[in-house]
């Protein structure tokens, strides 16, 4: 039986795509910058150049943990310590409740 992978474009939302590419874009100027080439990057990143290749033009399937390792080796890892979704400590702050400690019967203690 042959299974064939789903490309990624498939069950990937524009908006995914779109973001995809232009972190791949920031990841190839970041690299140019720093006058690395794919290859190199790739050893550091302890990828493939083909995967890396992939990822600069925003390849969605490329796993999370090859991107996190590509953008700390151009530098961009630090930025994404950095983002904050303000609607959702929002959210989390609305329901939050305070929890009242659960006192121990007596016949508990020792």
């Amino acid at each position: 039986m042959i299974v064939m992978k789903t490309p990624a474009q498939d069950f990937t939302s524009r908006m995914a795509l779109q973001t995809a590419k232009h972190l791949g874009q920031l990841v190839r100027d970041a690299r140019l910058a720093r006058r690395m080439t794919q290859r190199e990057l790739a050893e550091r990143a302890r990828s493939s150049e083909p995967t890396v290749r992939r990822l600069e033009k925003g390849g969605a399937a490329v796993a999370m943990g090859t991107w996190l390792s590509v953008m700390e080796h151009v530098g961009l890892l630090p930025l994404l310590n950095t983002l904050r979704d303000e609607r959702t400590e929002a959210l989390l702050a609305e329901r939050k409740v305070k929890r009242t400690r659960r006192s121990t019967p007596d016949d508990m203690e020792f």
